[in-house]
């Protein structure tokens, strides 16, 4: 039986560490560590106020901001399962999500006033509703909860094996899929991000969050509010201020994605004479970044490139591609194009279709274990579990082949998935979004490689016989059903989809006939 703990006590223990040191920087105002515990106790405590027991879930829909960071510590210290709603999902996939979690609470920024109330009678679990700078009828308010609630640390003994948070990604059938975490699993998470770490982390570092902290931005938090760095948090990316805060606020820490890069690298180059000295380590990864914005990021910004490889699924880091791997001799390496190796926790093999293990250079699929961190476990889905486990493996649906020295390079996927900008995206629940379009008969979505998206989502589309619309009505009514980053932004019409013998339509067949006939890529609309 697993061990007790007490809920959030490292939150707390690095609180009494670093005190009156700055721990969160957004937009001018700054707060040390001592506010912040003060500020997610009294949250911690007026969810307990609530009535809420142990093991409840806690959504939270909110934009990058302090009470973003207050709402994920006071749920921890509150023993509730944190559930980070994406921003940018439609209404009826945030009910979908809020759903299959069974949420009790969900707390809303003003900006998703509309949507939080509109979800509200769709969702029957949902007992209370938060709102971060308003309140309505039957809504409590945020900073008002706060003031009522005590501000010392609730101290709350809890088993190891409780749940700490659901992580949901996109699933192939358009059902919800969450990844869940015990407080057990999240500490050997944690335990193998400080294990992989080649570089010092501590008070004298500031890390730049410029993504959504629920996504992969979200992974460097906690492990610099632990080592008492300052986290500063941007609420958007925009390159020339990245530029203007990584000098002003002497950055050293940077995580972003490949379209990210590819912006601020833009940036520099107009303006060569910004300074970013400061700059220890740029993390990049979450989609494949193209080989010549590698070259570029060396070339302006010097060896101190970090990838990571990882899932929601499994953990972070999987493998890193340390900076000193980027160069040989001084030069850009080939290795450039790997995921690096794995790291000390994890181990990796490539197996064929029928689980066998292939030898050094052969492509199969990505299988992964996790020494000391356990299975993964999906929330209330037994059937994926039985479909992607076998034997204490991880079945990731990546491919991938390792060289000679154990670098692992990444060369697709076996299952129907595409990286837009750092954002899975399913083929299939596209496609049912299509299909729903009454002049749809048959539709095939697929990516398409972009320069600054990694991939474009394309959908090619047979219509119906005397049916008829175009790309700009697909595109709105994609956008009443899924999110902006799943909507296709190439959108053709053919006479018939390709199919093989079996009748399976051949994607990679539309694929490189699209790439024959324009030869400079897909470019968004």
């Amino acid at each position: 039986m697993s061990s007790n703990r007490i809920a959030g006590h490292a939150l707390s223990w690095a609180a009494a560490q670093f005190r009156d040191r700055p721990a969160v920087v957004f937009r001018d105002r700054s707060f040390s560590y001592t506010q912040i515990e003060r500020r997610s106790n009294r949250l911690a405590n007026a969810l307990i106020g609530l009535g809420l027991p142990p093991g409840d879930r806690l959504a939270v829909l909110l934009n990058n901001s302090v009470e973003s960071i207050e709402s994920q510590f006071g749920a921890e210290k509150a023993a509730q399962g944190y559930v980070a709603l994406n921003a940018r999902h439609t209404l009826r996939e945030q009910a979908a999500i809020l759903n299959d979690a069974e949420a009790s609470v969900l707390i809303a920024g003003v900006e998703f006033r509309d949507l939080a109330l509109q979800v509200r009678p769709l969702v029957p679990s949902l007992r209370h509703v938060i709102g971060v700078g308003w309140h309505d009828d039957g809504v409590l308010g945020y900073d008002a909860l706060l003031e009522k609630a005590a501000d010392g640390f609730p101290h709350l003994k809890v088993s190891a094996d409780l749940l700490l948070r659901i992580a949901y990604t996109s699933g192939t059938t358009g059902k919800p899929k969450g990844v869940a975490y015990s407080i057990e699993r999240w500490e050997a998470r944690l335990a193998n991000h400080f294990s992989a770490m080649e570089y010092a982390l501590g008070v004298d570092d500031a890390m730049l969050h410029v993504g959504p902290l629920t996504h992969a931005a979200g992974v460097h938090l906690l492990p610099c509010y632990l080592r008492g760095a300052r986290n500063i948090v941007a609420d958007k990316f925009d390159p020339e201020q990245v530029l203007a805060q990584i000098a002003s606020d002497r950055i050293t820490q940077l995580m972003v994605v490949p379209t990210m890069l590819s912006r601020l690298l833009e940036a520099l180059a107009a303006n060569p004479d910004a300074d970013v000295s400061s700059l220890r380590r740029v993390h990049y990864g979450t989609a494949p970044t193209p080989t010549n914005l590698v070259h570029e990021a060396l070339q302006r910004l010097g060896p101190i490139l970090r990838q990571q490889y990882g899932m929601t699924e499994a953990v972070q880091p999987l493998c890193v591609l340390y900076p000193h791997e980027h160069l040989q001799d001084g030069q850009p390496s080939t290795r450039i194009t790997s995921c690096g190796k794995p790291v000390m926790d994890v181990e990796i093999t490539i197996r064929d279709a029928d689980g066998r293990a292939l030898r050094t250079g052969e492509v199969g699929e990505i299988a992964i274990a996790h020494r000391g961190i356990g299975e993964v476990a999906f929330w209330r889905r037994p059937d994926l579990e039985s479909e992607a486990i076998r034997d204490g493996w991880y079945y990731s649906g990546d491919l991938g082949r390792f060289d000679d020295e154990g670098f692992l390079y990444i060369v697709g996927r076996n299952k129907d998935m595409m990286i837009s900008g750092g954002f899975n995206v399913y083929a299939r629940e596209v496609e049912d979004a299509l299909h729903t379009h009454p002049a749809v008969a048959e539709v095939a979505v697929l990516g398409l490689p972009d320069a600054e998206w990694g991939e474009v989502i394309a959908a090619f589309v047979v219509c119906k016989p005397g049916q008829a619309t175009d790309a700009d009505a697909l595109a709105r009514h994609c956008s009443e059903l899924i999110a902006g980053y799943k909507k296709p932004r190439v959108i053709e019409f053919v006479d018939a989809l390709p199919r093989n013998h079996a009748g399976k339509v051949t994607k990679n067949d539309l694929r490189d006939a699209w790439l024959a006939r324009h030869t400079e890529g897909a470019t968004s609309k």
